[in-house]
């Protein structure tokens, strides 16, 4: 009978169909006349009926008062009639019962028979094993189905408060760059002194930080607003077929006045005729600027950055940026893929940035169906690997192919 009430637990259906499915499998097993599932209500001290089998009698059973019910009890033909077989014997009406009383739950099951000749023997103390695993299943199913439908309510909660916060975050990122852009141009014109001398070289020198500051400001904003895209799906890929090396130089130009400012040499290490690749080319450039810039931001004066891609053994693409920087802990590396996550340290506590770097191209290689990992140590360097998959790979002749198998 429990073995048979236990299939029930994964069935997709409302408690009120496994409720009565469980009394069909106990008024079929336990050979009893009755059987009901009750809940019991602290405040009013009371029992009231939730689903109720029984063939002998029709009649539902009533609320019942129980002050202390207990968690099993039964009755024979040797009970006195005294509190509680009093009450429980009202419940079903019928002299015999066999009940079981889950506290937590609040939920109760009784069984009943009009006579002991109903059954093989009289109830007994071994019947609470029967009852009670049966009780079991249906408050183990209730329990389940109420957690399911509390963590369905709070993903939808998330959601929306995550699709609230991306529409948010891009309508004030367009907001702000509008004025921004203005400040920057009119910081440029002043500092190339467009119109004619300014006077004063302190004014050249205040426009170059306005225009400097602006445009660190702006790609935040730009950050920020990529990143909202990218989490509400609003920002589809443009796929072409690319070179990456041809990427990675073009990144290059980007950084390269930064890491020759701290005497960072970086290195690319991908062969002119290594694979192409199926995928957003500007994306793609995004990815390695960004990881670049990052690994050339946290590695100190005459440090070196490499940029490599190789194949791996199942086909798919590995683009690898490494440096001999001041690294990152592992506990600290899931913190460093959050959104603006901050890693703190004395070596990155003054160094600007929003903490959007690596999650952005995280999630960009993610719409690639690619995936990003971490490999670091304090003081001894950093390796982000992306990975393409293999359906990426396009390979520029058949001889080179089989060359790297």
């Amino acid at each position: 009978m429990i073995r048979e009430a236990y299939g029930l637990v994964d069935i997709n259906a409302t408690n009120e169909v496994v409720g009565k499915r469980i009394l069909d499998i106990v008024i079929e097993n336990a050979l009893c006349d009755r059987s009901a599932i009750l809940k019991f209500d602290p405040e009013r001290q009371i029992f009231t009926v939730q689903y109720v089998l029984g063939s002998s009698d029709r009649r539902k059973p009533r609320p019942m008062p129980l002050a202390n019910p207990p968690s099993f009890y039964f009755t024979t033909s040797k009970t006195d009639d005294v509190s509680p077989a009093t009450e429980l014997r009202a419940m079903l009406g019928v002299p015999y019962i066999l009940w079981a009383f889950d506290a937590a739950s609040g939920y109760a099951l009784i069984l009943g028979n009009q006579s002991e000749a109903n059954v093989a023997r009289p109830f007994e103390p071994d019947d609470r094993q029967v009852v009670e695993g049966a009780l079991n299943v249906f408050t183990d199913i209730v329990q389940r189905a109420r957690t399911e439908a509390d963590l369905k309510k709070a993903r939808i909660a998330v959601e929306e408060a995550s699709a609230t916060k991306s529409s948010f975050l891009a309508n004030l990122s367009h907001e702000l760059r509008t004025p921004l852009n203005a400040v920057i141009g009119f910081a440029e014109m002043l500092r190339d002194e467009t119109f004619g001398p300014l006077g004063s070289s302190k004014y050249k020198q205040y426009a170059d930080g306005i225009y400097s500051s602006g445009n660190h400001l702006l790609s935040l904003i730009n950050d920020i607003l990529d990143f909202s895209r990218l989490e509400a799906g609003k920002d589809p890929l443009h796929e072409e077929i690319m070179d990456l090396r041809h990427a990675a130089i073009a990144a290059l130009t980007t950084v390269e006045t930064a890491a020759r400012t701290k005497d960072i040499a970086i290195s690319i290490d991908i062969e002119e005729d290594a694979p192409l690749l199926l995928a957003d080319a500007r994306r793609v450039r995004q990815i390695l600027i960004n990881l670049m810039a990052n690994s050339v931001k946290f590695t100190q004066p005459g440090g070196q950055v490499s940029v490599a891609a190789q194949i791996e053994a199942d086909g798919g693409l590995l683009l690898s940026v490494s440096d001999n920087g001041i690294g990152i802990a592992p506990d600290d590396i899931p913190t460093a893929l959050e959104p603006f996550g901050q890693v703190g340290s004395i070596y990155t506590r003054d160094q600007p940035g929003a903490g959007l770097g690596l999650p952005l191209c995280k999630a960009l290689i993610e719409r690639h169906e690619g995936s990003l990992f971490i490999q670091s140590e304090l003081g001894r360097g950093t390796v982000i690997n992306v990975r393409f998959p293999k359906r990426r790979v396009r390979w520029r002749n058949a001889a080179r192919k089989t060359r790297s198998r």
